[in-house]
């Protein structure tokens, strides 16, 4: 009805009753999963089953040439394609010894005092670590702890105590877990390219699904932390709440074209 006659409270009951069906269709798809999961066992072989759909099918990376010549296994593909993108990605040497004093002493005296340092963080509720795993993508692929994100959705209560204590320790005690930030690297082919050219991949990276829950949280009380002093400086837009490359635009339009207003000169410097 709302396609032929367009009316603005048919509109608002449309999108209630699609709210509703998303949401039971999500209950549904949730009660499906916990009963599969009730009769997986091991003894009857239905946990093969049960993992067997959980497996995507991946396209074949094909021979690779390289500076040492032609890779055909798997490990020799892989180690072409490290030396590839370690070449690609070596950053330049712009160090500076005098940044490099400041960068260390600040550091030294920011460890000094961390413990006081992370106190005047709240912290993490079990409450906010709920609302991080609710707002997860089923289709994420998981990180190198191969943990996705429809096994977290589904954890019981105790567990996400558990995660919300571990990330609580993390903020306190300033250790990230190396586990945590170790990404699994899968090269994607750029459409048109040779494929068996090494520079025809870009890397992605695969995180852990827990690790960025934690990162969500830290994100979230340091943006606070700088909201409420004032740190990032009125013309910085990017990472901030509310504030988009489209702001930033019309900022710049609004500066051009108050020069031409007052018969001024506007300047402009991209680094």
């Amino acid at each position: 009805m709302f396609q032929t006659y367009r009316d603005p409270v048919l509109r608002r009951k449309l999108n209630k009753l699609n709210k509703q069906i998303n949401k039971l269709d999500q209950k549904i798809k949730t009660d499906v999963f916990t009963n599969e999961l009730l009769i997986v066992n091991a003894t009857h072989g239905t946990v093969w089953k049960f993992v067997t759909p959980f497996k995507k099918k991946t396209k074949n990376i094909p021979y690779l040439n390289g500076p040492g010549g032609i890779a055909n296994t798997d490990l020799e593909k892989a180690n072409f394609l490290a030396e590839s993108l370690e070449t690609q990605f070596t950053l330049s040497n712009i160090t500076n010894p005098d940044s490099e004093e400041l960068v260390a002493d600040s550091t030294m005296r920011f460890r000094t005092k961390a413990n006081s340092v992370c106190k005047d963080f709240d912290p993490s509720l079990p409450s906010e670590v709920l609302d991080c795993i609710k707002s997860l993508r089923i289709n994420k692929t998981p990180g190198i702890d191969g943990i996705n994100n429809k096994m977290i959705i589904n954890l019981p209560l105790h567990t996400i105590l558990t995660i919300t204590t571990i990330i609580h320790k993390i903020m306190t005690l300033g250790h990230f877990p190396t586990r945590w930030k170790t990404a699994t690297v899968v090269p994607i082919s750029k459409p048109g390219k040779d494929a068996t050219d090494t520079t025809s991949y870009r890397p992605v990276s695969l995180l852990p699904s827990l690790s960025k829950i934690n990162e969500h949280l830290t994100l979230k009380r340091l943006n606070n932390y700088l909201k409420e002093n004032n740190v990032p400086c009125p013309e910085k837009f990017r990472f901030r709440e509310k504030l988009s490359t489209s702001h930033q635009l019309i900022r710049v339009v609004e500066c051009v074209t108050e020069g031409f207003a007052n018969k001024q000169k506007t300047g402009a410097e991209s680094l």
